[in-house]
């Protein structure tokens, strides 16, 4: 495949990310509760792989760097979307959000620095026991359990195509991949609306009070 196809898909993802991000802030607000955190972080790790593949593709970028530092976004990315599957359940409090809203980026740092080689791995773990736990153990959330099973399926089919090695099975692949990242952001916009009516909650019942 022509090299200049994929370097436009990644500027295009790179553009459309930051874009989403820069929405989900103007619209949500400061990150001062844990959902929204964890939903900016997401957001901020998609920002930084596609700008980070896009900055290589272009040569702006050691591809040695890439390798090495994309296991960051990719680990604390996949972390924070299993930690945002348990929060669903919603028997922690906002401390304790607060508390695990910080992890991912403790286990990418460690990744990085130890295990580079296996984000890849770490990453379709963190996804897919994200998956089983939201399926098996959440109750409620229906919204969020489409988003989520919909961005797996994306994701789990950006996987095949690669795998067949086909110029356009690689093709469908991308179109996969696209669908893949536009699922996320919905998914972490719900957890933005999320955060607003926790807000809301939280006044409400200091007004009574």
């Amino acid at each position: 495949m022509d090299s200049s196809f994929l370097t436009g898909l990644h500027i295009s993802l790179a553009l459309f990310s930051c874009l989403f991000l820069v929405r989900l802030i103007i619209q949500f607000g400061l990150p001062n509760h844990p959902a929204r955190f964890l939903s900016y972080l997401v957001s901020f790790c998609i920002v930084a792989y596609f700008i980070s593949e896009a900055l290589t593709d272009l040569g702006l970028l050691s591809p040695w760097v890439w390798v090495k530092w994309r296991a960051f976004p990719l680990v604390a990315g996949g972390f924070c979307l299993l930690l945002q599957t348990i929060t669903l359940l919603g028997t922690m409090n906002f401390l304790q959000q607060r508390v695990i809203s910080r992890l991912p980026l403790i286990v990418a740092l460690l990744s990085t620095a130890f295990f580079s080689q296996f984000a890849d791995a770490l990453f379709s773990v963190f996804l897919l026991l994200g998956g089983l736990f939201l399926i098996v153990f959440v109750r409620k959330s229906r919204y969020q359990k489409r988003l989520y099973v919909k961005m797996s399926f994306m994701f789990i089919g950006q996987l095949v195509c690669n795998y067949l090695g086909y110029y356009y099975a690689y093709l469908v692949g991308q179109v996969f991949l696209c669908l893949t990242v536009f699922y996320a952001f919905l998914f972490q916009q719900s957890f933005g609306i999320l955060a607003l009516i926790d807000d809301h909650r939280q006044e409400s019942e200091g007004d009574l009070k």
